[in-house]
């Protein structure tokens, strides 16, 4: 039986020639017109078209202007959660323990203090899925591995950021660490169906930033309040605001994986690169720029932008019937 006689929603067999799903209601004949026109417009796309695409969604509201691949609706198969439950524990254990031994213990209101705001943005994120919720286990694996790619990224700028692209350079290091896990997860074969389009996509990423975050957040909090720098509620307000920071370049980055997703119906490595060129350019100018126009130019425009991101990700589900088709996956 072919596929056009199969509905892309329920994949109950259809009588020929059908308009709607007899089993699910799902409207087939506008359906497969839509994609024949959605494999037209994924054939042009391009790295430097999705680039733009990923920066001017920051700007405005940018909806998906063809239809989505029909993997957008498919569902996960009930599986338990506990191994990425247990993984999000011992990522961000390891990452925690690898990096400041047992001194996040000795300070715990610092470590603290440095996931608050990072955890406080990234419920509000979640929360903007109202469709179809992701299962807060994934979501903490994201986190984890976040904190866990702090790792490697503090290796990695130790030898080549700072010897060769100078300290704005960090962003092309720490940007697609952190957004790899999110890859993994849309790729694997378990939880590729978990990851449906571009609001998973910001969601899992400004996860992975929430973590990396919080990791960094320890060190720098810890520096300017255990040597007098600075007072420790200064001190936690201003590294909070850079890790809401992680949390929107992550979250572009996501959103390009996501965009893949809906457009083609499968994610490829290269995926990741327009968003994580918009994100570590936009890391880039945050840390070179001066203080005042990193504050009042990079900050509303990044935060406007993550905002112009879920709203309209939101807008796409919605259009795309997800108010009544949406994947219903159970924990």
């Amino acid at each position: 039986m072919s596929k056009e006689n199969r509905c892309h929603h329920c994949d109950q067999l259809l009588p020929i020639d059908a308009v709607y799903c007899p089993s699910c209601g799902f409207k087939i004949q506008d359906w497969i017109k839509a994609q024949s026109e959605r494999e037209e417009v994924v054939q042009q796309t391009s790295l430097v078209g999705e680039t733009v695409n990923a920066f001017m969604a920051l700007i405005r509201k940018t909806p998906v202007n063809v239809a989505p691949s029909s993997a957008v609706f498919l569902e996960r198969q009930p599986r338990s959660m506990l191994r990425y439950a247990v993984g999000a524990v011992f990522l961000l254990l390891a990452g925690l323990g690898i990096s400041y031994g047992g001194e996040w213990l000795t300070y715990i209101g610092l470590t603290i203090s440095g996931y608050a705001v990072p955890l406080i943005v990234l419920a509000y994120i979640v929360r903007s899925d109202v469709y179809e919720r992701e299962p807060l286990a994934v979501v903490a694996y994201c986190f984890g591995w976040g904190a866990f790619s702090g790792i490697i990224a503090g290796i990695l700028n130790s030898v080549i950021t700072e010897t060769f692209l100078g300290v704005g350079g960090a962003g092309f290091i720490e940007e697609p660490l952190k957004i790899y896990g999110v890859y993994q997860i849309a790729k694997s074969a378990r939880m590729r169906n978990e990851f449906n389009d571009h609001l998973d996509g910001i969601i899992y990423g400004a996860a992975a930033g929430a973590g990396f975050a919080g990791l960094e957040n320890f060190w720098y909090i810890s520096d300017m309040v255990l040597n007098n720098a600075y007072p420790a509620l200064f001190a936690i307000f201003i590294r909070s605001i850079t890790g809401v920071m992680h949390i929107s370049w992550s979250a572009i980055a996501g959103r390009s994986l996501g965009i893949a997703k809906a457009k083609k119906g499968t994610i490829q490595r290269s995926d990741m690169l327009p968003g994580v060129l918009v994100a570590a350019f936009i890391h880039y100018l945050w840390n070179t720029l001066s203080g005042d126009l990193s504050m009042f130019l990079i900050l509303p425009f990044t935060l406007g932008g993550l905002r112009n991101m879920i709203k309209a990700a939101v807008e796409d589900e919605k259009r795309w019937g997800f108010e009544f088709f949406a994947p219903d996956e159970k924990e």
